[in-house]
């Protein structure tokens, strides 16, 4: 028995990435990953700073009121507990600017996003119609090979013949839905967005 060809494998299609089709769209989504990194280095120093002061020796708080009555020099800004304290009061602040940062660079992306998707879809367009045309030639073969199928299963079962016990019932009403339904759906969406023409819909596949 001779062994059946199978068809050769076509090209795989190349489709552009976002950053690839538009540079903003690139540099706006540079800019979100650095500015969530640098949310993400805040969390990781505050996160310490609470874990130092949680775990300091009680003592009393040497704050630069305490130190000028004591008479001595005011602390250093990142000196412990006063300046882990300021510190903290000034990452909540860092905090606000950067979730606000982060948003309005969020709808730069997206804005970016859509401008790239139009190019890249302006792009794959041509190829994208003649994929859902070829599509539609196959969806419209098979649907003629159902039918030939069912006038078959149908004359069976009008000359009462128990043909279910002997072939098995591949009848793909799950496919294309009872009287082609399914198919007749997707066959409109296709014609009104224009990939096939409605002269190429079969009569009884129009809805």
């Amino acid at each position: 028995m001779k062994m059946q060809k199978s068809a050769p494998a076509k090209p795989a299609i190349r489709v552009r990435s976002l950053a690839e089709a538009d540079q903003n769209y690139a540099a706006a989504k540079e800019l979100v990953t650095r500015l969530k990194a640098s949310s993400a280095k805040l969390d990781t120093e505050e996160s310490e700073l609470m874990h130092r002061l949680a775990n300091r020796p009680p003592s009393a708080e040497k704050t630069g009121r305490v130190a000028a009555l004591l008479g001595d020099a005011t602390p250093e800004e990142d000196e412990a507990p006063d300046g882990v304290r300021a510190r903290l009061k000034t990452i909540a602040g860092e905090r606000v600017d950067l979730r606000a940062a982060i948003e309005i660079a969020q709808q730069r992306l997206a804005k970016a996003r859509f401008g790239a998707s139009r190019a890249i879809c302006a792009e794959v367009a041509p190829t994208y119609a003649e994929l859902v045309k070829a599509l539609a030639d196959a969806l419209l073969a098979a649907h003629a090979a159902h039918a030939a199928l069912l006038s078959m299963t149908n004359e069976l079962s009008a000359q009462d013949v128990a043909w279910t016990g002997h072939l098995a019932p591949l009848q793909a009403h799950g496919i294309f839905g009872h009287e082609g339904g399914k198919l007749a759906i997707w066959l409109k969406d296709a014609g009104a967005a224009g990939f096939i023409k409605q002269s190429d819909i079969p009569q009884e596949l129009k809805v």
